[in-house]
């Protein structure tokens, strides 16, 4: 029974040791917007064509983005133990920063041009391979970073306006989106490792603005929250 006793307690001792921070491990992420096909940018709007040959001109677009999450990879039986003793996959706005987490919303805006880096923060994680990037994106609260007096987002995940030529030829007709949602999304790392010998890296998330409005009715009252999950998807992570 000892026996038995002592290897459990060395098991919980070797998870918890998993969760150590390496001081000078470093993560750096960063966020900017760029399209995925064609656009036009001249300040802060930007001219497209959606996957329904629509026209869009896009005059204003924020974005909250909630916290930004990295996942390690499950590589035995004890990590999907202690990952059900200690559930990571549920989401709330403006989530505590942890060694693995930012939590501190940012709202981004068409006003910084397409490809320039916003610099969200620096994760100091264990060491160890890091398969996922859970992103959340959430309302803003008062205290989120790149709130401006211009445009009030507090409350607010996402606030689209612009107008659109339609592809079957009628009127333009102008649009404003917004959303008080909570979406989450799910990117790989493909395999991010972090130790002594590697000790400081970068990721840039990147969100194609041009894929917001593919497949939107706008004339739809669920169009802001389809147009969330459209920001959702259209996020991918490089190097």
């Amino acid at each position: 029974m000892k026996s038995r006793s002592s290897s459990s307690v060395l098991l919980l001792l070797a998870l918890c040791a998993c969760g150590t921070r390496e001081e000078g491990l470093q993560l750096h992420l960063e966020l900017d917007f760029r399209p995925a096909r064609q656009a036009k940018a001249e300040g802060s709007t930007r001219e497209f064509t959606n996957n329904q040959g629509d026209r869009i001109t896009l005059t204003r677009a924020h974005v909250t983005l909630s916290s930004v999450e990295i996942i390690p990879c499950q590589t035995s039986s004890a990590w999907r133990w202690l990952r059900m003793l200690s559930p990571i996959g549920t989401a709330h706005a403006h989530e505590a920063n942890t060694p693995r987490r930012l939590g501190t919303p940012h709202v981004s805006s068409l006003e910084r041009p397409d490809g320039e880096p916003l610099a969200l923060g620096t994760l100091e994680p264990p060491p160890g391979n890091y398969c996922r990037a859970r992103l959340v994106f959430a309302p803003a609260d008062a205290d989120a970073e790149g709130l401006v007096p211009e445009v009030n987002m507090v409350g607010r995940t996402l606030l689209l306006e612009g107008q659109v030529l339609p592809a079957d030829g009628g009127p333009v007709r102008p649009f404003r989106l917004e959303s008080a949602s909570l979406i989450n999304a799910e990117l790989s790392l493909e395999g991010l490792s972090l130790s002594p010998d590697a000790m400081e890296t970068s990721r840039t998330l990147h969100l194609a603005y041009d894929r917001w409005l593919d497949g939107v009715d706008l004339a739809s009252p669920e169009a802001s929250e389809q147009v969330l999950r459209n920001v959702a998807a259209s996020a991918t992570l490089t190097p």
